[in-house]
Parts: C-alpha cells; structure tokens; sequence
C-alpha cells in the first residue's frame, strides 16, 4: 500500500490495534506478564513436609493401634483425627500408614499365631481350668512382633483360645494381662461383652487378670 502524505499514515494507524505500527508484527502472547502466587509454608508445614508427612495422610497411634487421619500441624505437636476425635500427639506417639505394607505385616502377624492346643495344655492345672499368660513376651511365636501389632497379636491369640474351650463346659480360663495402662484389659472385656456374652462369663476381682468362665 502506497501512503501519499502524513494523513493517511495517522488514518491507518488509527485502524490498528493498540501498540502496533504499520509493518510490525504483534507481540508474541509468550512475552506477556503472568501472575504468580507464592505460597509460604508455616514452621509446623515444612517441618511436617521434611518428615514425609502431610495432611490427609493416615497414621497409627502407638498405645492403642487406632489407626485416624492427620488434620494438622502445631507447635510440637499433630492433629489426629479418630473417628469423630481430634486429638493433639507428639510425633513419637504415631507412625504413618503405607496401606500394602500395612497389609503384609498383619496377615505375617497372624500367621505366626499358633493353631494347635499345646501350648493351652501347658497351662492346664489338674482339675481342668486354665492359666494364659497374655503377655506379649510369653504368647508362643510372639518373638519379633513389632510394637505396633502386639494388641491385635494378644487379642487373636485371647480369642483363639477361647474358641478352643467353647466346647468344655464350665472350664474357667484365667487371662494375665497385667495392670499397665489398662488397654489390654479393656479390649479383652469389650471382646467377652460383644463377641462371647453368650458363651462365656467373667469376673476381674484379681488385679490384672480377668476370669472368664465357659456356659
């Protein structure tokens, strides 16, 4: 296009978009500004992050093996959220979940437990009742249980035991559990109200063993 003189330049710059000259090519979308949005971490996020933990991530709790969810981060402290709980622990007091390892390490844990009566036989005292000692250090092939999986070991082995005396009648079975914290003791009782009311009774009047009794 031929431009005669300086008003028909002004007129057909006047039809170009803004910033734009006669015989420039417009500018490449690449060159322009882009937001961006910083996020900062608090001290109690990055601390979290640096030891491979994050919000939503299960765990499980040490002294009891409830398994919850990591809601947040404090001063020295997690927020755990079990069932409709939120309690606040310290790091040492939890351990996170890896769902498939969590898997093998309790089928290993349950295969360990022993199928046969012998080891009840040991306990057997001459008018038939019986003597199970529950603590993690004497239940048979209990070496190596990791801490974490010692209540589900104990409790499998309370309840083997007791599906093997179901049959005889009247037997008395006494569990040693210890005093301790006491969650051993309340799990077993829990079991014998819910799962065995109606097979079995049982009285704790001795401290730290609890006496069931087969119907």
């Amino acid at each position: 296009m031929k431009l005669n003189d300086l008003k028909d330049l002004k007129s057909i710059k006047k039809d170009l978009p803004t910033g734009e000259t006669p015989g420039s090519a417009p500018a490449p979308k690449g060159n322009q500004p882009r937001n961006r949005t910083l996020i900062l971490l608090s001290k109690e996020e990055e601390r979290a992050r640096n030891e491979g933990l994050e919000k939503g991530q299960r765990v499980r709790m040490m002294d009891t093996n409830d398994t919850g969810t990591l809601v947040g981060f404090g001063k020295g402290y997690y927020e755990i959220a079990l069932d409709d709980l939120v309690i606040r622990a310290a790091r040492n007091e939890f351990i996170p979940i890896d769902p498939d390892e969590d898997r093998r390490l309790q089928a290993a844990v349950l295969r360990r437990i022993p199928k046969s009566e012998h080891a009840d036989k040991q306990h057997t005292d001459p008018h038939g009742d019986l003597t199970v000692d529950l603590h993690i250090e004497r239940i048979p092939g209990a070496d190596g249980v990791p801490e974490w999986a010692a209540l589900d070991y104990q409790l499998q082995y309370f309840r083997q035991v007791l599906r093997q005396n179901l049959k005889h009648k009247g037997r008395r079975i006494s569990f040693v559990h210890g005093v301790g914290d006491g969650i051993l003791a309340a799990a077993l009782r829990k079991e014998l109200d819910e799962a065995f009311a109606v097979s079995c009774t049982y009285t704790y009047s001795t401290p730290g063993v609890t006496h069931v009794t087969i119907r």
